[in-house]
């Protein structure tokens, strides 16, 4: 290890160490009555106003989603056998508004289940009403994917897989190209890279909280356990598909 990587090493452990800090006097900050009231309040106001999200949602998310993807269908069809430059414009368009329609809708999907989570009350006069919407909202979406994909499908034949398929991710990957399967693993590293230092800021997150909250040890465990998955899901498939391909901690 060169005095270059050491030193990089200090610095983040100061930096770390800075933002723990902050972090730490912000908690002791919250950590009062009138502060802790008005968590409280906005706990109340959101399971009050729940239907009113759900519906919010539906047309601030997954329209937008639905709206997003007419958008790419367009483009891709403006598509024709002449490789020249508006083809690539076309493309280039429909392929920006349909990864932005599935960025939405899986948006969409997660914020309801999230609200779900939030305001669950068996108790409530509107419970099968949640119910309904929150099983709507997953068939909205599911649907919406499902679609997607078969039209990508329809107007590029070599991609297979049924996306109703356990086997579909593996099929459709096996139906890529050396340049496109590069591309996805090159996006899958860096989103794993990504999600696994989030978790590891939840997991100093939590242990703080319940430090100065007293939150609770269930939190930790939880973060704890999806960094475990992580971690052990990518050195897994690392070994198993390429013994060249070296975890980097």
């Amino acid at each position: 290890m060169n005095k270059k990587t050491i030193l990089r090493m200090i610095v983040l452990m100061v930096i770390g160490g800075i933002i723990g800090i902050i972090f730490s006097i912000g908690l002791l900050k919250l950590n009062q009555p009138a502060y802790i009231n008005i968590a409280t309040q906005t706990g109340h106001f959101i399971v009050k106003n729940s239907l009113a999200i759900y519906i919010g949602l539906f047309l601030c998310l997954f329209l937008p989603a639905v709206y997003h993807y007419q958008k790419a269908k367009r483009n891709y069809n403006q598509i024709t056998d002449m490789a020249d430059d508006k083809d690539d414009a076309y493309e280039k368009a429909g392929e920006k508004s349909f990864n932005l329609s599935m960025l939405i809708n899986s948006t969409y999907l997660i914020l309801n289940m999230m609200l779900f989570g939030m305001t669950f009350d068996k108790t409530r006069g509107d419970f099968f009403l949640i119910i309904f919407l929150v099983m709507f909202s997953a068939i909205c979406a599911a649907v919406l994917e499902i679609i997607a994909i078969k039209y990508i499908q329809k107007i590029d034949n070599r991609l297979k897989g049924e996306p109703t398929s356990f086997r579909f991710h593996q099929d459709f990957l096996e139906s890529c190209d050396e340049a496109e399967k590069l591309r996805i693993y090159k996006c899958g590293y860096n989103a794993f890279q990504l999600s696994k230092n989030v978790t590891l800021g939840f997991i100093v997150i939590t242990i703080i909280s319940n430090l100065i909250l007293n939150t609770g040890i269930f939190p930790i465990f939880i973060s704890c356990m999806i960094m475990l998955m992580q971690v052990t899901s990518y050195s897994y498939y690392a070994l198993k598909g390429n013994k060249n391909l070296i975890y980097k901690g």
